[in-house]
This record gives structure tokens, C-alpha cells and sequence, in this order.
């Protein structure tokens, strides 16, 4: 049993084309339901309920792989840790992860998401005023992007969770499989000449359509708080090798 944690943004959707390929595997991507593998936000199971789903799952003959299930880093993993599930975390760039989460963000702002909408004032308007940055709607927008990137690949890394990057899973048959314990006598046809490159959230109509953000004055002067010590962008992409 596997789970590929990821905030998003990390070529998710490829990656789960490619594993609904492979017979044996059962994958859900973007839930919180095992079972009925509906979308985020569409019913969900508790995390208990979600991983015993996954071994009831594996009970059946089936090898149960969840990417994506946006359940807090700080619950599922000691919950995975208990139950013997291998639990990392999926990653890329940071700074690439980050333009894509602005352009999802962005699109959903423009599209009139007033939930998200409202998010992104509440979580950005104060840390622009206090970062002396102009509390325009794309920093806003991108500020927002920055943070839930980063502040959930923090805490996933600061509980000890292991990580994966995307870059090398997708390119790597090797990798691909040791990550997802695939067999070798199985095909894989993203590495036979088939590859799978699946947009996901990204949309340049949307992002074109708003002035750039400040984006360097706000990478540079982000930081967060963890256990009494700052970090910023630069200790994610060391802590990743980027």
C-alpha cells in the first residue's frame, strides 16, 4: 500500500494515467475516499476509513497506490507509520510547483471561486502588508500559491516523510518502478514511446489575462515558522537538491 502524497501541482494526473495502466494497481488520485474514488470536496472518509479501504483493497488481490489526497501531513502520516503503509511525498521544482499553483489559483479567482477567492485574501493580505509588498490582486494570487506550496512540503518534510521528485519518476523507468513496486515483467508504455504528459491546472489564458506579480520581491522575502526556526524558499530547494 502507497501513498504519493502531494499538495498538487506535480504532474499528478500523469502519473496516475500511467499507474491505471498497470492491471494489478488501484489508484485514486485527488480524494479522500478510497473506495468511491470521488473528488476532493465530493464526500471523503475519515483516515482511518481511507486506509482501511486501501487494505481491504490489497485483501482483494488489488495493489492500493492514493496520489494526492490533500489529507494534513501531520494525521496521515503517523496514521501510515501505525498501519504500515509507505507514505512520501511527490515533488518538483519548487518554483515551478508554485507558477503552477498560480496559475490554478488564478483561473479559479477569475472564473468567480468566491471560496477561493476569499482564501487568498485571508491568507495573503496581511503577509504582503508585513513583506511591504502591494497587496494587489497578483500578488495576492501568487503570495497564496508560494505559501501552500511551500507550507505543506515543509510539514510534510519536517515529519520525516521521504521525497520523490516528479522530474525523475517520469523519466526514469527504474525509479518509476521501485516507487511504485511495479513489476519488470509488466509494461509500461510511458516508457515504450507512449509517454504521458497530462496538463492538469495549468492555464496561460488566465495568467496572461492579470499583471505579473512581484514574484522575486515575494519568493524573496517569504518565510515560515517551524519549531522556532525561519525558512524560505532557498531551504526547500536545498532540503530537495534543486
Amino acid at each position: 500500500m502507497i501513498i504519493a502524497e502531494s499538495i498538487g501541482f506535480a504532474a499528478t494526473h500523469s502519473i496516475t494515467e500511467i499507474l491505471g495502466n498497470v492491471p494489478e494497481v488501484e489508484v485514486s488520485h485527488g480524494s479522500q475516499h478510497f473506495e468511491r474514488k470521488s473528488p476532493l470536496g465530493k464526500g471523503s472518509q475519515s483516515i482511518d476509513e481511507f486506509l482501511s479501504s486501501m487494505e481491504a483493497a490489497q485483501d482483494a488481490g488489488r495493489s492500493p497506490v492514493a496520489v494526492h489526497t490533500l489529507f494534513p501531513p501531520q494525521d496521515m502520516k503517523p496514521a501510515c507509520d501505525a498501519a504500515g503503509v509507505d507514505y512520501w511525498l511527490l515533488v518538483r521544482d519548487p518554483v515551478a510547483q508554485i507558477e503552477s499553483c498560480y496559475a490554478w489559483i488564478a483561473r479559479s479567482t477569475l472564473e468567480g471561486n468566491s471560496s477561493h477567492f476569499l482564501q487568498v485574501l485571508k491568507v495573503a493580505l496581511n503577509p504582503l502588508s508585513a513583506m511591504q509588498t502591494e497587496a494587489s490582486l497578483p500578488n495576492a494570487l501568487y503570495y497564496y500559491a508560494v505559501n501552500h506550496v511551500l507550507s505543506f512540503n515543509f510539514l510534510a518534510i519536517g515529519l520525516g516523510a521521504p521525497t520523490r521528485k516528479m522530474e525523475e519518476l517520469l523519466s526514469d523507468e527504474a525509479a518509476f518502478r521501485e516507487a511504485f513496486a511495479i513489476d519488470l515483467d509488466v509494461t509500461l508504455p510511458h516508457f515504450a514511446g507512449e509517454a504521458v504528459h497530462r496538463a492538469s491546472h495549468r492555464s496561460h489564458k488566465e495568467v496572461e489575462a492579470l499583471a505579473a506579480p512581484e514574484r522575486e520581491k515575494i519568493l524573496d522575502r517569504y518565510s515560515l515558522s517551524f519549531g522556532g526556526r525561519s525558512y524560505r524558499l532557498a531551504d526547500m530547494q536545498m532540503l530537495l537538491g534543486y
